[in-house]
């Protein structure tokens, strides 16, 4: 449920119509118990308190405006607000939450589509979440795929619906390096039918800003190891994302890939197969995935998982849960286990 906050009935006046804001926000909190097997066959245990074990937490505060002749203004600003983590000295003794930004936005829609300015995931990042059955989450142990492009500027456009259920965005990823270093050109399609729904996007980031490429999986307590990428070069991500409605269950399927452009060897892809079914107020889960990175010529890392949840709906607005994960590095001892039990509430 959004509360509104405030109305400018300075706009109604000049305008007639009336400008609102409004907070909304999901908070995810669950004790995990985690196990991590390393290389070497020993295994250590933690046990702690967080988010990310159905969702992210997330506050938003958001505004629109009717500007007339169909025009509407907006903007949306959200933070992650983390009230289990201790990250200093400080906060060892006195501890307290911290508020990492995320997607954010302002924009115009209309006749015409939307456009806006924003912060933004790369594009390939909600493909991810709507091929998981169990329910994407970046903590959730058991989901084994290429990471997705994390956040940054970018100017996007939603064009304005011409075929029945497709959607089309177009982004403009906008990094500040000299002469363009850094930006990229994103699409992604989405179509609706009946039980069908399909997404596709893909993007690609000219003259590279440097950085490195993940040569290894962090399973089972192994340290990242990694390479740099070619400054200069080009890297592309791709994210295929398909569900089909049955009535009594749902199925998932997903393919992604990632290659750097300044190395051959850099490259990954991953695949996510599950299903989700309702019983009442409890709906059951169950996601699969497996995933190759590339870190030298013909020697390919893989890694596998998968993720089982039940859910409980106690209303509208409050879910229970209970989930376990289970992810493994192929021909090794290293794996990860996960067991969490939480709570959700959004409003």
């Amino acid at each position: 449920m959004k509360k509104t906050l405030v109305a400018v009935a300075a706009m109604a006046v000049v305008t007639g119509a009336m400008a609102d804001a409004s907070i909304s926000g999901f908070i995810d909190g669950a004790y995990t118990s985690n196990k991590a097997t390393s290389t070497l066959n020993a295994t250590t245990a933690t046990s702690v308190l967080g988010s990310s074990g159905s969702g992210q937490s997330q506050i938003t505060f958001a505004a629109s405006e009717d500007l007339g002749s169909g025009m509407k203004s907006f903007a949306n600003i959200r933070f992650n607000p983390d009230i289990f983590t201790t990250t200093s000295t400080s906060d060892a003794t006195s501890p307290k939450g911290i508020v990492g930004r995320d997607v954010s936005e302002v924009g115009l829609s209309g006749a015409f589509g939307t456009v806006m300015f924003a912060r933004d995931y790369g594009i390939d990042f909600a493909v991810h979440g709507s091929a998981d059955a169990s329910g994407w989450t970046s903590a959730a142990t058991g989901v084994v795929h290429n990471t997705s492009a994390g956040t940054g500027n970018a100017v996007a456009y939603v064009l304005p619906q011409m075929v029945p259920g497709l959607g089309v965005v177009l982004a403009k990823g906008v990094a500040g390096g000299t002469n363009g270093a850094g930006d990229s050109a994103n699409y992604k399609l989405t179509y609706n039918t009946g039980s069908l729904m399909v997404q596709y996007a893909a993007g690609t980031t000219r003259n590279v800003i440097g950085g490195t490429w993940a040569t290894n999986f962090t399973i089972g307590g192994t340290t990242a190891t990694t390479e740099a990428i070619t400054t200069g070069s080009s890297s592309s991500v791709t994210a295929l994302a398909a569900t089909y409605d049955l009535g009594v269950a749902k199925l998932y399927y997903g393919s992604f890939s990632g290659k750097s452009g300044g190395d051959t060897d850099q490259k990954s892809s991953s695949n996510m197969m599950g299903v989700s079914a309702p019983f009442g107020q409890t709906t059951l889960s169950f996601n699969s995935t497996n995933s190759t990175r590339t870190i030298a010529a013909a020697t390919q890392a893989k890694a596998s998982g998968y993720r089982a949840k039940v859910s409980y709906a106690l209303s509208k607005r409050t879910t229970a849960y209970g989930a376990y994960g289970v992810a493994k590095v192929t021909n090794s001892t290293a794996a990860d286990k996960q067991t969490a039990i939480g709570l959700t509430h959004s409003f």
